[in-house]
């Protein structure tokens, strides 16, 4: 049933794609669409104006002239025999289909057999191919074994053949060497003896000259020897003056030094002397204030004034000895500084002076001397 409403709603919504002018119903109502469908259809017709006239009474005959031609344009009735033979056409395909999954069933069955086959088989199969390979291997490995031991031998006779090419052409190179070398010997020879002809004619000139050298060399040792003495005797006589200036200056410097003490020594004891005889004043000042202070209380005014004034002149006293002590140390410094320095830079200029003087006298000893050898050697060449 429900097959039927869906091939007549099917059926309708074809027929209804050409619409008919109908007059008297308009295109905007709802119930237009049915109408249309139906006069298209040739369910119901209109009249000779082509009007519906929805509003006219309808009477069984008409219901069951609608119904028949209804049934007669959709060919309802052919569809409801086609129904029944599809669905005995659906009992046989539903039949075929239990069949087919009988033999599907028996043919998974058989499939999960074959797998288990194979399962046996791959696993049969890997151990044949291992025990191959392994038999492969073995064998690949004594034919590597045997084409090594075959490649070593080789190996070793190709570089037997290469030492051997080697010393070949290390003879043939040593061959071409000793060759070369002896036609250099040769040439060498040949080159020695004409060498060996200048050298004794240059010896034979050499000779006369260096006779005549040794006669003139012999003239120039004499005067040179003669030149040496006075030389010698000139700067002895030099140094000994020179010693004796330096001696002197030393002994001038022990005396002025010896003197600079003893008057150190002097300013310092009488720089003591003072310095105790201050204490010594300090003290008596201390004393006497200690008197004054017992003395206040017991002394006139007059004695009270008199202590103070020798008191006072102690004071005086002291100050004068502590100035005169200023002074010996100024002095003291003075004497530490300038003087000594005075002296001591006078005879360091002075022992400067004297060894530039020395320094002079040795460069005019040796111009002189290289003078003379000079003159002595032109002599000798004028000659």
């Amino acid at each position: 049933m429900k097959r039927m409403t869906i091939l007549v709603v099917f059926l309708i919504a074809c027929s209804s794609i050409a619409q008919v002018n109908i007059r008297d119903v308009s295109s905007v109502l709802d119930i237009y669409t049915p109408v249309s469908f139906v006069v298209e259809n040739k369910i119901m017709e209109l009249d000779e104006n082509g009007n519906f006239r929805g509003g006219l009474l309808t009477t069984r005959f008409d219901i069951a002239q609608y119904i028949y031609r209804t049934i007669k344009n959709f060919q309802l009735d052919e569809l409801s025999k086609k129904f029944s033979a599809l669905e005995e056409t659906q009992k046989e395909v539903s039949a075929k289909m239990s069949g087919i999954e009988a033999a599907y069933r028996t043919y998974d069955q058989r499939l999960r057999e074959l797998e288990t086959a194979t399962v046996n088989l791959q696993s049969q199969l890997d151990k044949l191919s291992q025990e191959l390979f392994a038999q492969v291997q073995k064998q690949l490995l004594d034919y590597i074994k045997s084409q090594e031991n075959q490649l070593a031998k080789i190996d070793a006779l190709t570089a037997r053949l290469d030492a051997v090419e080697k010393l070949n052409s290390e003879l043939f190179k040593q061959m071409q060497a000793q060759q070369s070398d002896l036609n250099n010997v040769l040439n060498e020879q040949v080159s020695i003896k004409n060498q060996i002809l200048s050298l004794s004619q240059q010896l034979s000139a050499l000779k006369s000259s260096v006779e005549s050298l040794a006669k003139k060399l012999d003239q120039t040792s004499a005067e040179l020897a003669s030149l040496k003495d006075s030389t010698k005797n000139e700067f002895a006589a030099f140094t000994s003056l020179i010693d004796q200036k330096i001696s002197s200056s030393e002994n001038r410097l022990n005396v002025t030094l010896k003197s600079l003490q003893n008057e150190l020594a002097l300013q310092k004891k009488e720089l003591t002397d003072r310095i105790e005889e201050s204490n010594r004043l300090k003290l008596q000042i201390q004393d006497l204030q200690k008197r004054l202070t017992t003395l206040e209380s017991f002394a006139s005014k007059q004695q009270i004034q008199e202590l103070k004034d020798q008191i006072d002149g102690l004071a005086e006293k002291t100050s004068k000895i502590e100035q005169e002590l200023r002074n010996l140390e100024s002095n003291l410094a003075s004497l530490d500084l300038s003087r000594l320095q005075r002296r001591i830079e006078e005879l360091e200029a002075k022992n400067k002076s004297l060894e530039s003087n020395l320094n002079m006298a040795y460069i005019v000893g040796a111009a002189g001397i290289a003078i003379g050898l000079l003159a002595i050697i032109l002599g000798l060449g004028g000659k």
